[in-house]
């Protein structure tokens, strides 16, 4: 396209009186610069060709009166031009720089952000692989304990069978989450840490408050029993948005949590910001796996800063309609 323009504006110029293709060439110079390697820049100096005509055209209408003034008319109008061609190539250079570096970038975010999901999942999968492990061990030691008393005492035998019924109901549940989400050859990491729920909020707030950070907490609701991996995501919702608090809120800041025990388990986080400048916590990748594990789980998550002040994050769980009674 380039050098269509530039040979009709050649042409046009030389043959067609008053004829002065400036935009047309510039476009496609633009073009070039933006769009094509760095190597092209020799398209510079043909670009520069129909405004040679055009000054010399303008030299010539204005040495008609005074034949000193052609040279100096043509050597100014030559250098205004050329800095005009050099600067549109320039310009055009820079800005698809800036779109190829940009573009980059948001390939990058992709990436990263898809490694964040599989990584979470990835540790999901493992955690779940504890949990049925746990609850398939129960069921074989009820089972093993049912077979030795159901003759001498059927309803120990009895209260065994319905251990293991529900512990069964559990793992099956366990299993479908963890399928969806189950990584092809990673194996469970040896060592895996405990499974903290619920009922280990108290301790974490304990253990924020002795690094610094106020938190207060508040229970509606009677708490139950749930699912090892929706008690595993409430915890960790808490344990995510307090860290974050930590981190990014400032010294000033404060947090409080609170607990909500209905048809399903509601977990919000509060912070009152701060003069930190490490940005919102939605930047980074923590709520991005947790975003993840609370979908698995079939629940919602919500992050978002507060009007003012302060940041927000809302975890909505879930509760299962059979949970094993402790």
């Amino acid at each position: 396209m380039f050098a269509l323009v530039w040979a009709l504006g050649l042409v046009g110029t030389a043959l067609v009186p008053g004829y002065q293709p400036v935009l047309g060439v510039l476009v496609a110079l633009y073009a070039v610069g933006a769009h094509a390697p760095v190597d092209r820049a020799w398209a510079t100096v043909p670009a520069l060709a129909p405004y040679l005509v055009i000054a010399a055209n303008e030299a010539w209408l204005a040495g008609r009166d005074d034949a000193g003034r052609r040279t100096a008319v043509f050597v100014g109008l030559t250098l205004v031009y050329a800095t005009v061609v050099a600067g549109t190539w320039a310009l055009g250079r820079w800005a698809g720089s800036n779109r190829r570096r940009l573009a980059t970038a948001e390939r990058l975010r992709v990436v990263e952000a898809q490694r964040a999901v599989t990584d979470e999942r990835a540790r999901i999968s493992r955690e779940l692989h504890d949990i049925v492990a746990h609850s398939v061990t129960v069921m074989l030691l009820q089972a093993g304990g049912a077979r030795r008393v159901v003759a001498t005492d059927p309803d120990r035998a009895g209260q065994a069978l319905a251990h293991i019924e529900q512990a069964g109901r559990q793992a099956v549940e366990e299993l479908r989450r963890m399928l969806a989400v189950i990584a092809p050859g990673d194996p469970p990491a040896p060592g895996e840490e405990r499974h903290p729920g619920p009922a280990e909020v108290d301790d974490l707030i304990v253990r924020m408050r002795e690094a610094g950070l106020p938190v207060t907490l508040t229970v509606d609701g009677r708490p139950r029993t749930v699912d090892p991996s929706v008690g595993l995501a409430a915890f960790r919702t808490v344990q995510e948005a307090l860290t974050n608090t930590a981190r990014y809120a400032g010294p000033q800041a404060t947090a409080t949590v609170r607990l909500t025990w209905g048809d399903d388990l509601e977990v919000e986080v509060r912070d009152t910001g701060g003069t930190a400048t490490g940005g919102l916590p939605s930047t980074g990748r923590g709520l991005l796996g947790l975003r993840e594990r609370i979908a698995v789980v079939g629940g919602e998550l919500a992050a978002g800063p507060l009007p003012g002040e302060g940041f927000r994050v809302y975890a909505r769980l879930p509760l299962p309609a059979v949970a094993v009674n402790p």
